[in-house]
Protein backbone atom coordinates (compact mmCIF):
# COMPACT_ATOMS: atom_id res chain seq x y z
CA UNK A 1 0.00 0.00 0.00
CA UNK A 2 1.22 3.27 -1.23
CA UNK A 3 1.36 5.89 1.55
CA UNK A 4 3.11 8.70 -0.25
CA UNK A 5 0.25 11.87 -0.01
CA UNK A 6 0.33 14.74 -2.31
CA UNK A 7 0.78 17.99 -0.67
CA UNK A 8 0.24 21.75 -1.75
CA UNK A 9 1.16 24.53 0.47
CA UNK A 10 0.32 27.85 -1.08
CA UNK A 11 2.30 30.91 -0.08
CA UNK A 12 0.71 34.17 0.07
CA UNK A 13 2.88 35.95 2.75
CA UNK A 14 6.08 38.12 1.46
CA UNK A 15 8.79 39.82 2.70
CA UNK A 16 7.17 42.46 4.37
CA UNK A 17 5.39 39.67 6.58
CA UNK A 18 8.97 37.54 7.10
CA UNK A 19 7.35 36.18 10.77
CA UNK A 20 5.29 34.06 8.53
CA UNK A 21 7.51 33.26 5.82
CA UNK A 22 8.48 30.44 7.67
CA UNK A 23 6.67 27.86 8.88
CA UNK A 24 5.62 27.16 4.81
CA UNK A 25 8.94 25.71 4.60
CA UNK A 26 9.61 23.84 7.49
CA UNK A 27 5.99 22.16 6.83
CA UNK A 28 6.69 21.54 3.26
CA UNK A 29 10.27 20.13 3.89
CA UNK A 30 9.25 18.07 6.64
CA UNK A 31 6.40 16.51 4.47
CA UNK A 32 8.85 16.04 1.65
CA UNK A 33 11.65 14.01 3.89
CA UNK A 34 8.71 11.69 4.87
CA UNK A 35 8.33 10.70 1.30
CA UNK A 36 5.26 12.46 0.36
CA UNK A 37 5.42 14.48 -2.96
CA UNK A 38 5.31 18.41 -2.12
CA UNK A 39 4.87 21.33 -3.89
CA UNK A 40 4.88 25.04 -3.10
CA UNK A 41 2.93 27.57 -4.82
CA UNK A 42 3.85 31.43 -4.52
CA UNK A 43 0.96 33.69 -4.87
CA UNK A 44 0.26 37.81 -3.82
CA UNK A 45 2.86 38.72 -2.20
CA UNK A 46 4.95 35.17 -1.78
CA UNK A 47 5.66 35.68 -4.94
CA UNK A 48 8.23 38.45 -3.69
CA UNK A 49 10.36 35.69 -2.27
CA UNK A 50 11.18 34.72 -5.15
CA UNK A 51 12.88 36.91 -7.03
CA UNK A 52 16.49 36.97 -7.37
CA UNK A 53 18.33 38.58 -4.57
CA UNK A 54 15.66 38.34 -1.73
CA UNK A 55 16.45 34.78 -0.52
CA UNK A 56 20.23 36.21 0.07
CA UNK A 57 19.38 39.01 1.97
CA UNK A 58 15.54 38.11 3.74
CA UNK A 59 15.30 36.71 7.19
CA UNK A 60 12.54 34.15 8.61
CA UNK A 61 12.45 35.93 11.31
CA UNK A 62 14.64 38.62 13.15
CA UNK A 63 17.89 37.34 14.18
CA UNK A 64 17.39 34.08 11.94
CA UNK A 65 18.83 32.40 9.13
CA UNK A 66 18.23 33.63 5.67
CA UNK A 67 15.57 32.45 2.90
CA UNK A 68 18.27 30.72 0.80
CA UNK A 69 19.03 28.39 3.73
CA UNK A 70 15.05 27.17 3.68
CA UNK A 71 14.52 27.37 0.40
CA UNK A 72 17.89 24.99 -0.15
CA UNK A 73 16.98 22.39 2.08
CA UNK A 74 13.32 22.68 0.91
CA UNK A 75 14.89 21.95 -2.79
CA UNK A 76 17.36 19.16 -1.48
CA UNK A 77 13.98 17.47 0.35
CA UNK A 78 12.32 17.32 -2.62
CA UNK A 79 10.06 19.89 -2.73
CA UNK A 80 8.69 21.52 -6.32
CA UNK A 81 8.18 25.55 -6.14
CA UNK A 82 5.71 27.04 -8.41
CA UNK A 83 4.29 30.41 -9.42
CA UNK A 84 1.00 31.85 -9.69
CA UNK A 85 1.17 33.78 -13.33
CA UNK A 86 -0.94 36.92 -12.60
CA UNK A 87 0.90 37.34 -9.39
CA UNK A 88 4.37 38.35 -11.37
CA UNK A 89 2.43 41.47 -12.65
CA UNK A 90 1.31 42.48 -8.45
CA UNK A 91 4.61 42.17 -7.51
CA UNK A 92 6.36 43.81 -11.32
CA UNK A 93 8.23 40.99 -11.48
CA UNK A 94 8.95 38.79 -14.82
CA UNK A 95 9.58 35.00 -15.50
CA UNK A 96 13.15 36.06 -15.87
CA UNK A 97 13.05 37.53 -12.37
CA UNK A 98 12.32 34.59 -10.19
CA UNK A 99 15.40 32.24 -8.99
CA UNK A 100 16.10 29.34 -11.23
CA UNK A 101 14.65 26.92 -8.20
CA UNK A 102 11.21 27.57 -9.69
CA UNK A 103 9.81 24.83 -11.51
CA UNK A 104 7.16 26.28 -13.55
CA UNK A 105 4.61 29.59 -14.12
CA UNK A 106 1.44 28.38 -14.11
CA UNK A 107 -1.96 29.70 -14.42
CA UNK A 108 -5.60 29.31 -12.10
CA UNK A 109 -6.74 26.11 -14.15
CA UNK A 110 -3.24 24.41 -13.15
CA UNK A 111 -3.86 25.59 -9.21
CA UNK A 112 -7.01 24.36 -9.36
CA UNK A 113 -6.44 20.91 -10.89
CA UNK A 114 -3.32 20.89 -8.65
CA UNK A 115 -5.50 21.27 -5.84
CA UNK A 116 -8.09 18.82 -6.71
CA UNK A 117 -5.43 16.35 -7.31
CA UNK A 118 -3.92 16.81 -3.56
CA UNK A 119 -4.63 14.87 -0.38
CA UNK A 120 -3.71 17.96 1.52
CA UNK A 121 -3.85 21.34 0.57
CA UNK A 122 -2.76 24.36 3.15
CA UNK A 123 -2.68 28.17 2.47
CA UNK A 124 -0.54 30.82 4.43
Amino acid sequence: MDETKKILYIHTSGPDTPERTGSPFFLATAAALLGHEVTMLFTMRGTALLKKGVPETATIMEGGQTLRYFIDQAIEAGVTFLVCAPSLALNNMTKEDLIPEVSDVVGGTFVNETALASDLVMTF
